[in-house]
């Protein structure tokens, strides 16, 4: 896997999402095979943090910042930090409508539920209403804090897969540190 930062000259989330595709040219047909996250929006550049199965390339609308391998290896009985940007919801059982969760527990405990090969301590929550010209707006929670891992094989999986939905504008990338 790569990790990458990268600079996109747009703020929008499906301007972002255009953006990130222009680093993988001559692949039409792949199936998206990475993650993102928005660190910094500055006027209309923003900075992301790109994860990849492939190395990104720069393209008119986004520039390679850095590049670098990484080659992940989640421990059993191993505390890391993490940080992730995610679109916690749920599917209303009446209606079916996919629905935001509000309140501050039912997201922690989302977030519980997606990672339960961890034991999850969130010491930050952040959440922010992001605005997109292709569908409605859609609530982001940056998620911060500990966890403990009891499920090497689930934790990778989340890592590499990402987490939640929304991973094509820019949620879903879990990063970890020890």
């Amino acid at each position: 896997m790569y990790i990458s930062m990268v600079r996109i000259k747009g703020s929008e989330t499906y301007a972002q999402h255009q953006a990130i595709w222009s680093l993988f040219p001559n692949s039409p047909d792949r199936k998206r095979d990475h993650l993102f996250r928005v660190e910094n929006v500055s006027g209309s550049v923003s900075t992301v943090i790109l994860q990849s199965s492939t190395q990104p390339k720069s393209s008119t609308v986004a520039d390679v910042l850095q590049s670098k391998i990484f080659s992940l290896s989640v421990q059993v009985g191993t505390s890391y930090r993490f940080k992730l940007v995610a679109n916690p919801t749920k599917r209303c059982s009446k209606s079916k409508a996919i629905i935001d969760i509000q309140t501050e527990e039912d997201r922690v405990a989302w977030l519980q539920n997606k990672l339960s090969g961890a034991n999850v301590t969130v010491t930050s929550m952040d959440d922010e209403l992001i605005k997109s010209e292709k569908c409605k707006c859609s609530r982001y929670v940056t998620y911060e804090g500990v966890i403990h891992v009891t499920d090497s094989v689930q934790i990778y999986n989340a890592v590499v897969m990402g987490v939640g939905r929304k991973k094509h504008a820019g949620a879903g990338l879990l990063s970890l540190a020890k």
